[in-house]
């Protein structure tokens, strides 16, 4: 399945090194290397994340999630790597044709909600878009709370029949990014609600009407649901986090993406600083980003 627990120690190998060498500010670390991720290549570009000092914070929003580090930290370099990895997506859609995204991760708490409304953010910034996130994750849904929103009806409703498409899209308080909750399933299966006849039709419309809409799922490996919401998204990333996330865990989540023919869009690697230091506003996904492209080669 590949070489993930080279690819892991060989960032943290680079991120002491930047910082010895006094690669703290500026952008930091931007060595190219080439790994292997599953039975695919991977491209690697590496940046470097440090503490952000004093910046221009607007008003906070009472309820509203620090996490939110594109809102609260406009210039910080964790919201600059945010860009950057919207740079990415960005370029490898010239046509601006809209998409899917999910966000998932091989084990729970390892970031995947923040980074879903950090990437919608960031996405939100571009004014001309229309970025909506959902909350895929029926048994821990959070993007609603974070956002200082209700939590129902959402997406459960909708596709359980019990709510229309105008009673879930909820606005924010951040300029073009609107949000779909999760919703209750009042004792439905996750996996029988996102089976069901109204899924498909839903995220068409969802795709039609937003450029971009991010949707955080469960964990590949402990439910099935991202096997089945996966297969209606554009595409998936893999939030892999660095000193916790385990190689075979890794392995299994790709496995699973794999075999339910979920196209994995790419890895993004977030590192935690090493010292065990967080951020003052609450920020705990320290140091630094890298996002790896997934292009699936039968050769390789």
């Amino acid at each position: 399945m590949g070489r993930i627990a080279d690819a892991l120690k060989r960032a943290e190998d680079e991120r002491q090194k930047a910082l010895r060498t006094g690669q703290r500010e500026g952008g930091g670390l931007n060595a190219a290397v080439e790994n292997s991720f599953g039975n695919a290549g991977v491209s690697v570009s590496a940046n470097v994340l440090v503490e952000p000092q004093a910046d221009d914070l607007p008003p906070a929003v009472e309820g509203l999630s620090e996490s939110l580090v594109p809102f609260y930290q406009r210039s910080s370099i964790i919201t600059e790597q945010y860009r950057s990895l919207r740079t990415r997506l960005l370029s490898q859609n010239p046509h601006y044709e809209h998409r899917i995204l999910g966000i998932t991760s091989a084990i729970p708490k390892e970031g995947k909600s923040v980074t879903t409304l950090n990437l919608a953010c960031t996405l939100a910034e571009i004014k001309h878009l229309k970025i909506l996130a959902v909350d895929g994750d029926f048994r821990r849904g959070s993007l609603a709370r974070m956002l200082r929103q209700p939590d129902g009806p959402g997406l459960a409703e909708v596709l359980s029949g019990e709510a229309n498409y105008s009673d879930v899209i909820q606005k924010t308080p951040i300029p073009n990014l609107m949000v779909l909750p999760a919703g209750r399933t009042k004792n439905r299966s996750a996996a029988e609600l996102l089976a069901s006849a109204m899924a498909r039709p839903l995220f068409t419309r969802l795709q039609n009407e937003f450029h971009y809409t991010i949707v955080d799922t469960p964990p590949a490996t402990t439910v099935t649901d991202v096997g089945i919401v996966g297969q209606l998204c554009t595409g998936v990333i893999v939030v892999v986090r660095l000193n916790r996330t385990d190689d075979n865990a890794a392995k299994r989540a790709v496995r699973h993406l794999q075999v339910n023919n979920v196209p994995i869009l790419g890895c993004l690697l977030i590192g935690r600083d090493s010292s065990g230091g967080r951020f003052s506003y609450g920020y705990g996904y320290t140091s630094y980003y890298r996002y790896y492209n997934y292009n699936q080669s039968e050769d390789e």
